[in-house]
């Protein structure tokens, strides 16, 4: 990650161009795009048909099956609420989480914005810091990558403002998706009315130092927005279990996507493999 050393928007343009290119651009529109919720119309089965499409009551009153058209969706509006907080300064062969998540973001913007989508962005750590609201083109995307590329830090980590600015702002139906380290508090309300009201997708920042080696002792970690001191065992809740962390079990209940993302050369390999694993899981 040599390329976002020393972060500006100009450096982010280019590392997310190239990440974009690699199918990137492809297996978002797989993930995301697809058939759309609009019914079109109705017509008559033919060989090659989607049979999960068969509209059942049309088919026993016409006595043949029958399909619903779905129009697809053209104008989705993506945000992606990315965490810079302190937690994030961590990473393992010199490559900060909080690079990952910017590089991530970065990355599915130029995808969203290359598919047509409407692209908004917040960053947060303490508080909402950077927000761009919902929109497109090249003037746009500088707008977004300059948001990412403008803030850093804070403590403790609090998703609870930028949560509220998404419930907010956005359309119903937005894709929202939480770019973080998952290491702050349940936001509580504002988690679950954002995952009522939109579309939402958390990718978790991981680094593969997070987990403890098999045989270590316990060792006692300051956390890096302070707070009470850990002990750390072998076999006890990692980093994003630990009861001052939002659980991924506690995400999916609530009906949100949930995928892991790697520091590192595995960032974009695991990025692309929850892009094109999501219609899998979601049929």
């Amino acid at each position: 990650m040599r390329e976002l050393a020393r972060l500006d928007a100009q450096t982010l343009r280019l590392v997310a161009r190239r990440d974009m290119t690699t199918g990137l651009a492809g297996a978002y529109r797989s993930a995301f795009r697809g058939r759309g919720l609009t019914l079109e119309e109705l017509r008559e089965y033919v060989p090659g048909d989607d049979v999960r499409w068969i509209e059942w009551n049309a088919t026993a009153r016409f006595a043949r099956p029958i399909i619903k058209q779905m129009r697809e969706e053209r104008d989705l509006v993506v945000a992606l609420l990315v965490d810079v907080s302190g937690s994030l300064s961590f990473g393992s062969g010199g490559t900060p989480k909080r690079a990952s998540a910017i590089r991530a973001a970065a990355a599915l913007a130029y995808a969203a914005l290359a598919a047509q989508d409407r692209v908004g962005v917040a960053t947060f750590a303490s508080d909402a810091l950077e927000r761009v609201d919902p929109g497109r083109g090249p003037v746009h995307l500088e707008r977004v990558l300059r948001a990412l590329a403008g803030t850093s830090g804070g403590s403790p980590t609090d998703a609870t403002p930028v949560l509220r600015w998404a419930i907010r702002t956005l359309p119903r139906h937005s894709l929202v998706l939480l770019v973080s380290d998952l290491l702050f508090p349940d936001p509580g309300a504002a988690l679950r009315r954002c995952a009522r009201k939109h579309e939402l997708v958390v990718l978790r920042i991981a680094d593969p130092a997070d987990e403890l080696p098999p045989r270590i002792a316990p060792i006692r970690a300051y956390p890096m927005e302070g707070g009470p001191s850990l002990l750390l065992r072998r076999g006890g809740p990692g980093p994003s279990e630990r009861k001052d962390s939002v659980s991924e079990q506690e995400l999916r209940r609530i009906g949100a996507d949930v995928g892991t993302l790697w520091t590192g050369p595995r960032l974009l390999p695991s990025l692309r493999s929850f892009l094109e694993s999501r219609p899998r899981r979601a049929a």
